[in-house]
């Protein structure tokens, strides 16, 4: 009687590797993501010239800062990380496929957080706008796609995995309880975009990226998010 082969060994089963069609989401969801710009009005003490009794008047310095953020409510309130405005005496936002800005002032922020609420009195509804979905339903290894202007580059896109969930970090003063870890790429300048799953929902929001490693961002994660403009927005 002829002996059946055993499947130990034998080829494997053809597994399906099909990448989504990212195309129609980012479409639909793109016009709720803006680019910020940030003017930072700082005085700055001169130095001695000649020795302690000639020293130059004191300055003003003027330093930019970059950052995303999103539209998160029908009444025109945007979210980004409150390190993207911190010390702003100027905010302008800049909408997607736009070449212009227009100002905008912060409404309220949460610095332990790192959480801030923007608005513009020029900006004109209906409002594309980005849910946040719930914690329970991210999982590891799903489709992410991060949007924003890192480097001051407006339309950009980039896609990864959720690579962890629940991240403790601590940068400078600032301690992060769980933050999300994607591989999807992440620079300055998308800080407080939004990380968005295939549903268009947002996952997280982009905050910081390793700069000794590649491959590595994090996200504060939507359940805080919406614990915090629970008590930043206004009634």
């Amino acid at each position: 009687m002829q002996r059946r082969r055993s499947a130990v060994g034998s080829r494997q089963p053809k597994t399906s590797h099909v990448i989504p069609d990212f195309v129609p989401l980012i479409k639909r969801y793109q016009k709720a993501v803006y680019g910020i710009e940030v003017i930072q009005n700082e005085p700055t003490r001169g130095f001695p010239l000649f020795g302690p009794f000639n020293v130059q008047p004191d300055r003003p310095y003027r330093s930019v800062n970059i950052g995303t953020g999103f539209m998160i409510h029908p009444r025109g309130y945007i979210v980004t990380n409150e390190h993207v405005i911190q010390g702003a005496s100027r905010v302008m936002l800049r909408p997607m496929n736009s070449k212009s800005s227009v100002p905008a002032y912060v409404v309220a922020a949460d610095s332990e957080k790192d959480i801030a609420i923007l608005r513009s009195r020029e900006l004109k509804g209906p409002y594309t706008i980005l849910s946040l979905t719930d914690d329970g339903e991210v999982d590891v290894g799903q489709w992410v796609i991060a949007m924003g202007s890192p480097l001051g580059l407006d339309n950009t896109v980039t896609v990864g995995i959720v690579s962890a969930k629940d991240r403790p970090l601590t940068i400078g003063s600032r301690k992060y309880e769980s933050l999300i870890q994607t591989d999807a790429a992440i620079n300055r300048g998308n800080s407080g975009g939004p990380l968005v799953d295939l549903n268009g929902r947002v996952v997280g929001m982009n905050t910081a990226v390793s700069q000794s490693s590649q491959g590595i961002g994090f996200a504060i994660s939507a359940n805080i998010i919406r614990k915090t403009l629970k008590n930043l927005l206004p009634d």
